[in-house]
């Protein structure tokens, strides 16, 4: 075994230091791809920053182009506070109109009789109907409480009911329809007495009988409807006709009729008039083969108003229903419209209007509140509407509130709002203005700055990159040089400053005709060089409030009337965005991607050379070790050979 030597001990060197010193410059490599891994990691940092400023700008710019960016809209208020409240569209007329809040609508509000908190309901079945709703409830027995929660549960969309406890010993229940207006008033049918013992209604009474009448046509009378589309019936051969059906019986006297409706044809068949109940429905009865959907409609008239409904009916035991009440409630019917587009003819036995009698059977025991319609006037013309909110159907682009009655008229007031325009565009501007800082700043480049490898002076080829680099690198942007940083900078200063088509007169072709410009006449040229954008706010609320449509415009134009935006800032600002953000493909993801696995190839490296320094550190010892060792020997024998040589002079 060599014998132990101790470093440096023979030689009278510091072999321990030498080893560190070869071995923390053969580490080199590795402090050069960490810091090339801190630069990659801040680089991701700043991609991400910019595809978020991107993805920012691209969500502003589609509020922008969208078609129903509200550029300017039109609110509605009220000359006394609180009276109205309401929207109103683009197509609203700007302006004043007289309104007079006569009533409002109110909800049926019942009550019922005091009875015993705990009495015990029977199991059984009861049915709720408001308007054309209605809510059967199988009721498994229990008391006032499981009842109500029951009512809530099941037929919370029509009614709420709750229990009110008066004393100790007595309790009273409550109902309310959900819904205002008189065709919402509350009915009930209650066969098992289940309501009446717990004292909401009296005595369920027998079912009323349905009114049917069969309707007779005039055929002399009958038109065309729709003959671009049902072609024959223009032919006088095939015109409507009726025929006589083969007796039930032998002995029967009287023959039944049938109207024969010729393939391809379709009319209106004038009737006597008749007024359309609640629930009512239209029922034709037909002969022999008929097709699965079958157009049928009516005609209907109040008050000088003609109207026309025509809905496609499927056949359910040989016969077609339309519910007319529907749509028609309260009006007179006065034509039925008969269509074929089969191939063949359509045998009609019958045609019914059918009135069922009225639902609710139970008469409520007290009426807190009556069910009303509201009540106003516009223009001294009073109109009547089953709710007090949301009130479209009056005055066009127009949906009012009404909250509370008026002594007298009052001003509702159409003005134009450009509130939502002004803080579209302004969020629009600051998203352009952040992405243009950000990546300005991230490609700047410092002229002074010197980026070399090498130090001065230094003509040996260094293994790491020298830290002359690095803060030179600070001094200039991260990005420097980043050509599709440079192109996306370059495509939004011309985008901005471009001339857009106009379609219409008095159109905008520029930004800086709606007051957005990278700076006013006479700014530094520096500044309008940093492309910027600047609002002249005092110009902008002046277009956005006479001119909408054309500020519409020019952020995205419909340039050929295919409901499709091709031209406009907006339009072409999303397009040079594109390729940044696209997920599997962008230029953003491709970036990073690639610095994510130069990190993960350096860490890999690094990790390869520290396997590689242990056992280079182990073998530089050994050598060392060598070294003494000979050294040591060699003085040993020099010792022996000096001590003989002295002997034998002796």
């Amino acid at each position: 075994m060599p014998a132990y030597t101790m470093p440096g001990l023979m030689t009278g060197q510091n072999t321990n230091e030498i080893v560190k010193k070869l071995v923390e410059l053969e580490r080199r490599p590795i402090k050069r791809w960490e810091t090339e891994n801190e630069y990659s990691k801040a680089q991701i940092q700043v991609w991400n920053e910019v595809k978020n400023l991107t993805m920012n700008l691209q969500t502003k710019t589609r509020a922008l182009v969208s078609f129903t960016a509200p550029f300017a809209t039109k609110s509605v208020s009220s000359s006394v506070e609180g009276a109205i409240t309401g929207e109103a569209s683009r197509a609203a007329k700007s302006g004043e109109r007289p309104l007079e809040i006569l009533e409002l609508a109110a909800k049926h509000q019942l009550s019922g009789v005091e009875v015993d908190s705990d009495i015990k309901l029977p199991e059984g079945s009861f049915t709720i109907y408001s308007g054309k709703a209605k809510e059967t409830i199988q009721f498994g027995g229990g008391n006032l409480s499981e009842l109500t929660n029951q009512i809530r549960n099941l037929a919370g969309s029509i009614a709420q009911a709750t229990v009110i406890k008066v004393d100790k010993d007595s309790s009273i229940v409550t109902v309310t329809a959900v819904k205002t207006g008189k065709s919402n008033e509350l009915q009930f049918s209650d066969p098992n007495g289940i309501l009446k013992l717990a004292g909401i209604v009296g005595e369920n009474q027998p079912t009323g009988e349905e009114v049917v009448t069969t309707l007779n046509f005039n055929l002399e009378t009958a038109s065309p409807w729709e003959e671009t589309r049902f072609k024959n019936t223009k032919d006088p051969n095939f015109k409507i006709s009726k025929i006589e059906l083969p007796a039930a019986a032998p002995t029967e006297a009287a023959k039944e009729t049938a109207l024969v409706v010729k393939p391809d044809t379709a009319f209106f068949l004038e009737t006597e008039p008749k007024e359309i109940q609640a629930r009512s429905y239209l029922e034709w009865e037909v002969i022999g083969e008929v097709p699965s959907s079958w157009e049928l409609g009516i005609v209907f008239e109040k008050e000088g108003n003609t109207r026309t409904r025509v809905l496609p009916v499927t056949a359910k035991d040989g016969k077609y229903i339309l519910a007319i009440s529907d749509f028609a409630e309260g009006k007179n019917l006065s034509k039925v419209i008969l269509s074929n587009a089969s191939a063949a003819d359509i045998q009609i036995k019958s045609v019914k209007l059918v009135s069922p009698p009225k639902p609710g059977t139970a008469e409520p025991l007290k009426v807190l509140q009556e069910a009303k319609d509201a009540k106003f006037k516009i223009d001294g013309v009073e109109i009547t509407r089953e709710s007090n909110e949301a009130i479209a159907d009056v005055l066009e682009g127009i949906s009012f509130n009404i909250h509370k009655v008026t002594t007298e008229p009052v001003t509702l007031k159409i003005n134009v709002d450009n509130q939502k325009g002004m803080t579209l565009i302004k969020e629009w501007v600051e998203a352009y203005n952040q992405l243009m800082k950000f990546s300005k700043e991230v490609t700047t480049v410092d002229k002074d700055g010197k980026i070399s490898d090498k130090k001065a002076g230094d003509d040996s080829k260094e293994l790491d990159i020298s830290k002359e680099f690095w803060d030179n690198k600070v001094k200039s942007g991260i990005l420097t040089g980043e050509n599709s940083v440079l192109r996306l900078i370059a495509g939004m200063k011309t985008i901005a400053n471009s001339y857009y088509p106009a379609t219409k007169d008095g159109g905008f072709r520029v930004l800086t005709d709606i007051g957005i410009s990278t700076g006013a006449i006479g700014s530094n040229w520096e500044k309008i060089q940093e492309g910027l954008l600047i609002i002249e706010e005092q110009r902008l609320v002046q277009v956005l409030s006479e001119n909408p449509d054309a500020v519409r415009e020019l952020f995205a134009s419909d340039t050929n009337n295919d409901a499709k935006m091709e031209d406009g800032v907006g339009v072409r600002l999303l397009e040079n965005l594109k390729p940044y953000n696209q997920y599997a493909s962008g230029i953003i993801s491709s970036k990073v991607k690639l610095l994510e696995e130069n990190v993960s190839g350096n860490n890999k490296k690094i990790k390869e050379h520290e396997s590689h320094l242990i056992s280079y550190e182990a073998k530089l010892k050994q050598r060392f070790l060598y070294m003494e060792q000979g050294v040591g020997k060699n003085k040993s024998v020099g010792n022996y050979l000096q001590n003989n040589l002295f002997r034998n002079q002796e």
